[in-house]
């Protein structure tokens, strides 16, 4: 072997260690109950069974509220969470891309459809779940230790790339004069809350471009930041903050609760559950 082959495999031993790696499943099983809730905030209300035409349509609402709801109370938690997974993926391509429903199809769709699929790749149910008290209650029972929350952390690597991604391409898109100058932001501002005759004049111009420079400069940090835990303490609580400012001023739906959520999946696992378990004295470390 090549001397300068060395390196490389390196890197990719690294590679292969951190995609292997191991920690508490905790954060896991909170992402999986808040993407049960907000998959019900979503599309709960257009999957209600008096909106079923046809018996394919009804099979689909019974699947969507039946494995949802097991996904929330982590009962056969990884059935459940990769059919909720499939049902949605059917509902947003099929339905929504394919079917020509486009009020199904906005990126904010996407975003926590992705992330349903990316938890069923989780053992999400090992923890804060109907499995986990079960297996409790059989450990007891044979006198054997309890099972170990801990689990694979490759899914909530990705989910972190998933979170960084859209940070990324959000920055780059903003990447543009009209952004930078403040005529986008106008734009916003206008046709949400003052029409045509927008207040202030040069004032709001410059108040927009600084917003536009900061909230670019921000969504870059964040790109960068959530794969960086030394950040974290000073930025997550700057995305937190500007997630619940568009939540507020704007129709941003699911968007802005998905996106915080999955700041889960990039803190350390083991600081989620120490967390937890100062709530919940019970959970094993």
């Amino acid at each position: 072997m090549k001397t300068g082959d060395v390196q490389p495999l390196r890197a990719i031993d690294r590679l292969v260690a951190w995609a292997a790696d191991e920690g508490s499943t905790v954060p896991m099983a909170l992402i999986r109950i808040g993407l049960a809730l907000l998959l019900w905030a979503r599309w709960g209300a257009d999957m209600v069974f008096v909106h079923a035409t046809g018996a394919p349509a009804l099979a689909l609402s019974a699947g969507f509220f039946a494995a949802t709801g097991l996904m929330l109370i982590g009962l056969w938690t990884r059935a459940a969470t990769a059919t909720a997974a499939v049902v949605v993926a059917i509902m947003y391509f099929a339905h929504g891309a394919a079917g020509g429903r486009t009020e199904w199809i906005h990126h904010h769709h996407f975003l926590l459809m992705s992330a349903t699929v990316l938890c069923a790749l989780t053992p999400c149910g090992r923890s804060l779940s109907v499995d986990r008290w079960r297996a409790l209650r059989q450990a007891r029972r044979s006198g054997t230790s309890p099972p170990a929350e801990r689990g694979p952390l490759l899914g909530l690597r990705l989910m972190t790339a998933q979170l960084s991604a859209v940070y990324l391409w959000s920055a780059f898109d903003k990447c543009e004069p009209g952004f930078f100058g403040g005529a986008r932001l106008e734009q916003i501002v206008g046709f949400y809350y003052f029409g045509s005759d927008l207040p202030l004049g040069t004032s709001l111009t410059i108040v927009s471009s600084t917003a536009a420079v900061a909230v670019v400069a921000l969504e870059f940090g964040l790109a960068i930041g959530v794969w960086r835990p030394r950040w974290h303490r000073r930025l997550l609580p700057l995305g937190v903050a500007f997630h619940a400012g568009l939540y507020v001023l704007l129709p941003v739906a699911t968007f802005s609760a998905t996106m915080v959520l999955l700041y889960l999946a990039a803190i350390e696992p083991g600081a989620v559950h120490r967390v937890v378990a100062g709530l919940a004295p019970r959970a094993e470390e």
